[in-house]
């Protein structure tokens, strides 16, 4: 915990911008819908695009809305199911009007401007939005675990808390792979964390939501974390370690604010982005296949 207190005082910029995404508007009166929705959106868009791009493949309008409204909202519908709790989507035509909106816009946008679509310098550009827009999904759906309608043993569980932040962040990236969206006929396919050669980066949207999740919960002293906090302050106690900290207990640290929290989350996560997205697009030296050797060769004369 002194630890993460010292790391979140670094970090009020990042706190202002999570407020900022979440009570800003686009516009009050014609788009009247926050910021952070609406960048997911057009985020979901650019990458849901790019994969049909990349598979060469023809879609029906309605395939297009209906796979991409999937990789959007995936997440959130298993997440709210998990909890027993109804999904915004599914009782409100205002999500919809915001995802479909704005992804009618950017298919648009690239439709005029294919060239902007290129995955490389738009990943690597948008690795921080990323991070922000995960972490922010993960920590407020976490908030619902407090709704008097979930049960106390969700509430209590570490590995609830772990395992609805992985569902928040790859929900609706596992969904789509999984039916085969991106391809003109949809079927059922392993799902891309269990292909082999996924590796760490392929399954980053998974461990590193259950990540967040576990920073955020643990750093504002859910009771569902107070075994790892014990552990924690006997390892920073020991012999080994307390020669090289202040001789302070955890426990006489006070817990991080949800915003600290939230932050200290972003920190990790957008490191972790960071490094995937070099690791996929700058740093992979994997060499090309080589063609087939095709140079025509004599036929050897046959011996009578």
């Amino acid at each position: 915990m002194e630890f993460a207190l010292t790391a979140a005082s670094y970090l009020k910029p990042v706190a202002e911008g999570f407020v900022y995404i979440n009570t800003t508007k686009v516009h009050p009166v014609w788009f009247p819908y926050p910021l952070a929705p609406t960048l997911h959106a057009a985020r979901i868009s650019i990458i849901y695009q790019s994969n049909i791009r990349r598979s060469s493949s023809q879609q029906s309008w309605g395939t297009y809305l209906i796979g991409y409204l999937i990789m959007c909202w995936g997440g959130g519908i298993l997440s709210h199911f998990l909890l027993g709790l109804p999904p915004p989507m599914l009782y409100s035509f205002h999500p919809a009007i915001n995802y479909i909106t704005v992804h009618l816009a950017v298919t648009l946008l690239f439709k005029i401007l294919p060239d902007l679509l290129y995955p490389p310098i738009l990943d690597t550009v948008l690795w921080p939005l990323d991070a922000l827009l995960r972490t922010n999904a993960v920590t407020s759906t976490l908030g619902l675990l407090y709704a008097p309608s979930v049960h106390p043993e969700y509430q209590n569980s570490a590995l609830t808390h772990m395992i609805v932040g992985g569902i928040v962040s790859a929900g609706g990236g596992v969904a789509v792979g999984t039916l085969g969206a991106f391809s003109t006929s949809w079927s059922f396919t392993t799902p891309p964390i269990l292909r082999a050669g996924a590796g760490w980066a392929g399954t980053l949207d998974v461990w590193g939501g259950a990540l967040v999740a576990l920073i955020y919960s643990s750093t504002t002293n859910h009771p569902a974390f107070a075994s790892l906090k014990t552990y924690t302050t006997l390892l920073l106690s020991s012999p080994f370690l307390s020669a090289t900290r202040k001789p302070h207990a955890d426990a006489d640290f006070p817990p991080l604010s949800t915003l600290e929290a939230k932050s200290l989350a972003y920190v990790v996560l957008a490191a972790l982005f960071a490094a995937r997205v070099a690791q996929t697009h700058w740093l992979d030296s994997t060499p090309a296949p080589k063609a087939a050797n095709t140079v025509n060769k004599k036929p050897k004369k046959k011996t009578q």
